[in-house]
Protein backbone atom coordinates (compact mmCIF):
# COMPACT_ATOMS: atom_id res chain seq x y z
CA UNK A 1 0.00 0.00 0.00
CA UNK A 2 1.27 3.38 -0.91
CA UNK A 3 0.99 6.67 1.73
CA UNK A 4 -1.87 9.27 0.48
CA UNK A 5 0.17 12.24 -0.53
CA UNK A 6 -3.24 14.59 0.31
CA UNK A 7 -3.88 16.31 3.27
CA UNK A 8 -6.85 15.84 5.36
CA UNK A 9 -9.54 18.10 4.41
CA UNK A 10 -10.02 20.29 7.47
CA UNK A 11 -13.96 20.00 8.79
CA UNK A 12 -16.11 23.42 7.96
CA UNK A 13 -16.83 25.48 10.76
CA UNK A 14 -20.45 27.01 10.54
CA UNK A 15 -20.99 30.59 11.83
CA UNK A 16 -22.70 30.00 15.74
CA UNK A 17 -26.55 30.67 14.79
CA UNK A 18 -28.10 33.50 17.75
CA UNK A 19 -29.90 31.30 20.23
CA UNK A 20 -33.61 31.11 19.10
CA UNK A 21 -36.63 30.74 21.12
CA UNK A 22 -39.16 27.92 20.37
CA UNK A 23 -42.36 29.40 18.96
CA UNK A 24 -45.30 29.45 21.27
CA UNK A 25 -47.92 27.55 19.38
CA UNK A 26 -51.57 28.21 21.11
CA UNK A 27 -54.67 25.59 20.59
CA UNK A 28 -57.58 26.66 20.83
CA UNK A 29 -60.17 23.30 21.58
CA UNK A 30 -63.61 23.97 20.38
CA UNK A 31 -66.89 20.99 21.11
CA UNK A 32 -69.73 22.08 19.05
CA UNK A 33 -72.92 20.85 18.05
CA UNK A 34 -75.43 22.36 16.27
CA UNK A 35 -76.62 24.55 19.17
CA UNK A 36 -73.63 24.79 21.10
CA UNK A 37 -70.05 25.45 21.02
CA UNK A 38 -67.22 25.40 24.15
CA UNK A 39 -63.79 26.68 23.48
CA UNK A 40 -61.12 25.43 25.98
CA UNK A 41 -57.49 25.89 25.23
CA UNK A 42 -54.97 23.29 27.26
CA UNK A 43 -53.29 24.44 30.37
CA UNK A 44 -49.30 25.10 30.45
CA UNK A 45 -48.62 21.42 31.51
CA UNK A 46 -51.15 20.00 28.84
CA UNK A 47 -53.30 17.98 32.10
CA UNK A 48 -56.02 20.26 32.02
CA UNK A 49 -58.14 22.33 29.81
CA UNK A 50 -58.92 25.92 30.64
CA UNK A 51 -61.89 27.71 29.23
CA UNK A 52 -60.49 30.09 26.42
CA UNK A 53 -61.38 33.97 25.83
CA UNK A 54 -64.24 33.50 23.63
CA UNK A 55 -67.22 32.97 25.11
CA UNK A 56 -69.10 29.80 25.01
CA UNK A 57 -71.73 30.55 21.80
CA UNK A 58 -75.02 28.93 22.40
CA UNK A 59 -78.13 29.17 19.86
CA UNK A 60 -81.31 28.28 22.19
CA UNK A 61 -83.45 28.25 18.96
CA UNK A 62 -81.39 25.18 17.50
CA UNK A 63 -82.73 23.08 20.23
CA UNK A 64 -86.86 24.47 20.25
CA UNK A 65 -89.07 22.38 18.52
CA UNK A 66 -90.44 23.09 15.04
CA UNK A 67 -93.66 24.37 16.35
CA UNK A 68 -92.29 27.58 18.33
CA UNK A 69 -89.48 28.25 15.78
CA UNK A 70 -91.89 28.96 12.71
CA UNK A 71 -95.20 30.41 13.33
CA UNK A 72 -97.20 29.32 10.54
CA UNK A 73 -98.49 25.86 10.43
CA UNK A 74 -98.53 23.65 7.29
CA UNK A 75 -100.95 24.40 4.58
CA UNK A 76 -103.50 22.16 3.44
CA UNK A 77 -104.77 21.08 0.24
CA UNK A 78 -107.46 18.92 -1.41
CA UNK A 79 -106.79 15.02 -2.18
CA UNK A 80 -107.03 14.80 -6.38
CA UNK A 81 -108.88 11.50 -5.43
CA UNK A 82 -111.39 13.80 -5.12
CA UNK A 83 -114.16 13.47 -1.89
CA UNK A 84 -113.80 16.67 -0.63
CA UNK A 85 -110.50 15.06 1.67
CA UNK A 86 -107.52 17.90 2.69
CA UNK A 87 -104.39 16.71 3.97
CA UNK A 88 -101.34 18.87 5.21
CA UNK A 89 -98.30 19.71 3.10
CA UNK A 90 -94.92 18.99 4.67
CA UNK A 91 -92.99 22.31 4.27
CA UNK A 92 -90.24 22.59 1.99
CA UNK A 93 -87.61 23.05 4.65
CA UNK A 94 -86.85 21.66 8.07
CA UNK A 95 -86.38 24.63 10.26
CA UNK A 96 -84.47 23.19 13.25
CA UNK A 97 -81.80 22.31 10.45
CA UNK A 98 -81.68 25.82 8.99
CA UNK A 99 -81.17 26.75 11.98
CA UNK A 100 -78.58 24.70 13.15
CA UNK A 101 -77.18 24.92 10.15
CA UNK A 102 -76.72 29.02 10.81
CA UNK A 103 -75.47 28.52 13.99
CA UNK A 104 -72.36 25.99 12.32
CA UNK A 105 -71.95 29.49 9.89
CA UNK A 106 -71.78 31.69 13.02
CA UNK A 107 -69.26 29.55 14.56
CA UNK A 108 -67.15 29.48 11.29
CA UNK A 109 -67.10 32.89 10.93
CA UNK A 110 -66.01 33.79 14.78
CA UNK A 111 -63.39 30.67 13.86
CA UNK A 112 -62.20 32.50 10.77
CA UNK A 113 -61.85 35.49 12.63
CA UNK A 114 -60.27 34.40 15.60
CA UNK A 115 -57.67 33.04 13.11
CA UNK A 116 -57.33 36.29 11.02
CA UNK A 117 -56.31 37.94 14.29
CA UNK A 118 -54.00 35.40 15.28
CA UNK A 119 -55.68 34.05 18.70
CA UNK A 120 -54.42 30.21 17.87
CA UNK A 121 -52.39 28.39 15.77
CA UNK A 122 -53.58 25.20 16.05
CA UNK A 123 -57.57 24.00 15.95
CA UNK A 124 -59.09 21.02 17.53
CA UNK A 125 -62.40 20.39 16.72
CA UNK A 126 -64.99 18.04 18.03
CA UNK A 127 -68.26 17.61 16.84
CA UNK A 128 -70.64 15.44 15.22
CA UNK A 129 -70.66 13.74 11.91
CA UNK A 130 -73.28 16.05 10.14
CA UNK A 131 -71.77 19.58 12.07
CA UNK A 132 -68.13 18.37 11.77
CA UNK A 133 -68.68 18.06 8.00
CA UNK A 134 -70.54 21.59 7.57
CA UNK A 135 -68.00 23.63 9.70
CA UNK A 136 -64.78 21.82 7.57
CA UNK A 137 -67.15 23.42 4.45
CA UNK A 138 -67.45 26.96 5.89
CA UNK A 139 -64.50 27.43 7.53
CA UNK A 140 -61.99 29.86 5.64
CA UNK A 141 -59.12 28.21 3.58
CA UNK A 142 -56.48 30.27 6.10
CA UNK A 143 -58.23 28.25 9.39
CA UNK A 144 -58.83 25.09 7.66
CA UNK A 145 -55.00 24.98 7.29
CA UNK A 146 -54.62 25.54 11.56
CA UNK A 147 -57.19 22.18 11.73
CA UNK A 148 -54.77 19.80 13.42
CA UNK A 149 -57.27 16.96 14.63
CA UNK A 150 -61.09 16.63 14.21
CA UNK A 151 -63.31 14.12 16.25
CA UNK A 152 -66.14 13.12 15.46
CA UNK A 153 -67.71 12.97 18.54
CA UNK A 154 -70.70 15.35 20.40
CA UNK A 155 -68.98 16.28 23.52
CA UNK A 156 -70.39 19.36 24.48
CA UNK A 157 -72.45 18.24 27.70
CA UNK A 158 -69.41 16.72 28.73
CA UNK A 159 -67.54 17.56 31.97
CA UNK A 160 -63.52 19.14 31.45
CA UNK A 161 -62.88 15.97 32.78
CA UNK A 162 -63.96 13.71 30.60
CA UNK A 163 -62.81 16.28 27.82
CA UNK A 164 -59.68 16.07 29.00
CA UNK A 165 -59.68 12.10 29.15
CA UNK A 166 -61.32 12.15 25.38
CA UNK A 167 -58.24 13.90 24.29
CA UNK A 168 -55.67 12.95 26.17
CA UNK A 169 -53.53 11.49 23.45
CA UNK A 170 -54.05 14.56 21.31
CA UNK A 171 -53.15 17.08 23.54
CA UNK A 172 -50.15 14.72 24.19
CA UNK A 173 -49.29 14.39 20.49
CA UNK A 174 -49.28 18.60 20.38
CA UNK A 175 -47.38 19.03 23.41
CA UNK A 176 -44.72 16.70 21.57
CA UNK A 177 -44.81 18.61 18.63
CA UNK A 178 -44.50 21.98 20.98
CA UNK A 179 -41.89 21.05 22.61
CA UNK A 180 -40.19 20.19 18.79
CA UNK A 181 -40.93 22.94 17.31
Amino acid sequence: MSKSIMKPRRKARLPAAPPMEPRHRRTLIVFADGARARFFEPSEDTRTLVSAQPAHMIAPKSRRPTRDIVTDRAGRAFSSAGGGIRHALEPRHDYRKLEKHNFTAALAEALDEACGRGDFDRLVVVAPRRSLGELRALLSPQARKSVSHEIAKDLTAATPTVLQRTLGSSLRATAVSRALS
